[in-house]
């Protein structure tokens, strides 16, 4: 059978590479097609039609794209392909029923963890045995409903082969980025969390365990084999949903015994990425995890006030957080986290908690963000008994208990919008920017001692970035407990926002000066090939690691091809190179980034009440327009500009909230959703702001010379760091944009210097 695997690529789909594997494993055909961006679907369902598989399976692992990857199976069935489409993921395992309705034109969704199921449906459909009896299957059944095959659990993960490595790794500050799992599950109940609902669905469903592991040395041994392939070098990345244990001490065990496993592979200096829970950190672990190479953790800090920990059903003290971040700090780890300040139950109160921990921890990068009710999560079934949802199984949408957290939450999603969601925003830029610095520590020489100061540089910009959001979202938080009227508290908003996007324009140009001197590193010295013990060319002829590596000596001395860099993260979407870190919970309406979060909003128009499919940026304005309604405008947005950069170290696109309507008894309740759209001619840009479907008033800011008003301005910015910034203001609300000179269509910014 010929298989074609579909889904994001960019970085290399560990989950794709799995199910490849499986199905090479037992005599299949597999290929594998990247589906990055929704402007990409007409070429895509072209290439299918025309190749015409036996088999499409649609890898749909978050949210936010399920319209876009079911759009495709029903472009694909429109276009004339009559082959079986399959898929899996998060999503289809949980909403199944859903994903199976006739209009979608699914034939089947593989439920939970896929590779022996794939295998069976493949064997089935080829000698048409009825797919009733594949286990580990949704179909619809004879009499049209939608069942659920008997279940197929799988005990040892020791027993799956080696992902199929179908494509180059992307590279980090010049060193291989390998993606690599070594568990799956989680064995706590976090409320908002999809990888939790996932396993337990999966357990109640055919049993088992609710994770499982990976034989230290069956670890050691992949690690070992990918490293001596690509040069003797490289970042594993681990998209274990947890990557470490319970218990730190059991932690230690393990982490110890990889260790050693990897030394007797002659394994040398690498680095490592993981995530995990703040509870599973202690200092004697952190101290090991540096040893073994641990450059980077995401911490799972999620919310810092010990209620709204509680209210998320995090089962840890919040003061765990501190203690974990303190740790990895003496132990020199990066860190990045995220907050989930705003939930259903959340007051002023519980917002502030969050500010001074942002402030006790301000060489972390942070983001904050909304609990979303992620679909069959304990979060969605709760807002769904409370009555409280809106939306659709595509994404729903929920208005916070109390009105004043709520309209904080309103506020902040104007205000901080371009800082915190934007593709290029500050706070995703600043999110790579120590980790850049530690993989320069981790395998950079340093003759003349410049490696230091630029820890010392990227320390002082992060820390400045994290002090002055949380002076920000505390001046937010004022505004709202200052009892406002509703026109008030909008022009405040704007103003807010405003200043914002001024301070972005200093952290713009800080964070390239810091990634410049980063880049004028270049790449990482050579390494001489590590002598490759006898043990592992034993191994290497004895597996595969998918069949795009050989067996033998072959495998151990293939090099990563970095002739193409390709981008990251099998999950996120986005346009530009870089790396993946774990998906992030939810946001204010976040679309996906550009590594590191990954957020679930509201897709567009696919069952939302009043649904808008926003674009870059968003907000406010001054003067009230007048009250008058015209159809809404659909706009696509157009991939981002390639760039090639050394802050390319996180994938990041659109982050901008998604949202349906909101009640109206407060303010800012259906903010614009609007783009800016720009060209340029010698050293003037010409910008116009486009996604209006209303009327709105604006407000323009910049360094340089801006002529005009309204929705057209010509703007001569007066340097390459200048930073176009304006408001608009519908009657529901306030979106805040910006735009960079240097970001400005083909402005030549040599005229700026």
């Amino acid at each position: 059978m010929r298989l074609c695997l579909v889904g994001a690529d960019f970085e290399e789909n560990l989950g794709i590479g799995m199910i490849a594997a499986a199905a090479e494993d037992a005599g299949h055909a597999v290929s594998v097609e990247p589906f990055n961006h929704r402007s990409a679907m007409q070429a895509l369902c072209k290439t299918l039609c025309t190749r015409a598989p036996d088999v499409i399976g649609l890898s749909i692992q978050f949210q936010h794209r399920v319209p876009e990857f079911l759009r495709l199976a029903r472009t694909l069935r429109r276009d004339g392909y009559r082959g079986h489409i399959t898929c899996g993921g998060q999503f289809p395992s949980l909403a199944w029923k859903e994903t199976l309705d006739p209009r979608n034109g699914i034939d089947s969704v593989v439920l939970h963890e896929g590779e022996r199921t794939v295998v069976a449906l493949l064997a089935a459909l080829e000698v048409a045995t009825p797919l009733a009896d594949v286990p580990g299957l949704a179909i619809v059944g004879d009499d049209g409903a939608p069942l659920r095959t008997a279940s197929q659990p799988l005990a040892s993960l020791d027993e799956l082969p080696l992902p199929k490595r179908y494509r180059p790794h992307s590279r980090h500050m010049g060193v291989p980025f390998i993606p690599l799992m070594a568990s799956r599950g989680c064995w706590e109940a976090c409320a908002y969390c999809s990888i939790v609902a996932f396993y337990k669905d999966a357990r109640d469903y055919g049993g088992g365990k609710l994770i499982r592991q990976r034989s230290a040395q069956n670890v050691a041994d992949e690690m070992a084999l990918l490293w001596h392939r690509a040069g003797g070098s490289g970042v594993f990345c681990f998209h274990d949903d947890n990557f470490l244990l319970p218990k730190p001490e059991r932690s230690l065990e393990r982490v110890k015994a990889i260790h050693a496993a990897l030394e007797e592979h002659g394994v040398g200096t690498l680095g490592i990425v993981g995530k995990s829970r703040p509870d599973c950190i202690d200092r004697p672990l952190a101290r090991a995890l540096r040893e073994l190479g641990t450059v980077r953790l995401y911490i799972g800090v999620e919310n810092a006030s010990e209620i709204g920990a509680g209210h998320l059903g995090r089962g840890a003290k919040a003061s765990r957080a501190d203690e974990a971040l303190s740790a990895c700090r003496e132990a020199g780890i990066f860190v990045c986290y995220n907050l989930l300040v705003f939930e259903p139950d959340s007051r002023l109160d519980h917002i502030g908690d969050n500010i001074a921990f942002i402030r006790r921890h301000p060489w972390f990068p942070v983001n904050f963000c909304r609990a979303e009710p992620y679909y069959g999560t304990p979060l969605h079934h709760d807002l769904a008994g409370r009555g409280g949802l809106s939306g659709s199984y595509l994404g729903f949408d929920y208005r916070i208990e109390d009105n004043r957290a709520e309209l904080l939450f309103r506020v902040c999603a104007a205000a901080f919008r371009q800082r915190n969601f934007a593709p290029d925003g500050v706070a995703n830029r600043y999110m790579g920017l120590g980790y850049a610095a530690k993989l320069v520590q981790q395998f950079y020489d340093d003759p003349h001692g410049r490696i230091g100061y630029l820890l010392e540089r990227a320390d002082d910009v992060t820390s400045g970035i994290s002090l002055e959001t949380a002076s920000f979202l505390e001046e937010a938080l004022e505004l709202v407990e200052s009892g406002l009227d509703h026109e008030e508290l909008t022009r405040r908003t704007v103003d807010l926002g405003l200043r914002i996007a001024a301070a972005d324009a200093r952290w713009h140009a800080e964070l390239d000066e810091t990634y410049a001197m980063i880049s004028e590193l270049g790449e990482p010295p050579p390494r001489r090939p590590a002598e490759i013990p006898s043990r592992l060319r034993r191994l290497a002829r004895s597996i595969v690691l998918g069949t795009s590596l050989t067996f033998g000596a072959s495998l151990l001395t293939a090099g990563c091809d970095t002739n193409k860099p390709v981008p990251t993260d099998g999950g996120l979407d986005s346009t530009r190179d870089g790396f993946v870190v774990d998906p992030l919970p939810p946001d204010m309406g976040r679309d996906a980034t550009r590594d590191g979060f990954v957020v679930d909003p509201l897709p567009p128009d696919m069952g939302l009440d009043a649904a808008r499919d926003s674009t870059r940026d968003g907000f406010v304005v001054d003067p009230l327009p007048p009250d008058m309604s015209s159809p809404q405008a659909s706009l696509d947005n157009p991939p981002a500009t390639d760039r090639e950069s050394c802050d390319d170290l996180f994938h990041w696109t659109d982050s901008s909230p998604k949202r349906s309507t909101r009640s109206q008894d407060l303010p800012l309740y259906d903010p614009p959703s609007v783009e800016l759209q720009s060209r340029c001619e010698d050293d003037q840009v010409f910008v116009t702001v486009r996604g209006l479907d209303q009327p709105a008033t604006t407000r323009w800011q910049a360094t340089g010379a801006i002529h005009g008003e309204g929705l057209d301005v010509c703007w001569l910015p007066a340097s390459e760091t200048d930073l176009l910034r304006v408001a608009v203001r519908t009657r529901g609300g306030v979106a805040v944009l910006e735009l960079r000179a240097r970001d400005a269509g083909q402005l030549d910014t040599r005229s700026l210097l």
